[in-house]
């Protein structure tokens, strides 16, 4: 596994991890982030287009993870 598969596995768990734990459904977040739970749910799986890195950066604010 490269190093950027490593760093992306890392981001995919500590996201998934604060959204169990959270009082937020995928749904829920997607309204406050306005976007969509398909577009929540790619960037919560470790795609790193533009789009999903700035949703990751949301939610881990959101969420009060640190990436």
């Amino acid at each position: 596994m490269t190093e950027l598969e490593q760093a992306a596995k890392k981001v995919r768990v500590k996201l998934k991890m604060a959204i169990i734990l959270s009082e937020y459904s995928q749904c829920e977040l997607a309204d406050v982030l306005n976007t969509t739970p398909a577009q929540i749910s790619r960037a919560v799986s470790g795609n790193t287009t533009p789009k999903d890195l700035e949703i990751q950066k949301a939610l881990a604010e959101l969420l009060h993870v640190d990436l």
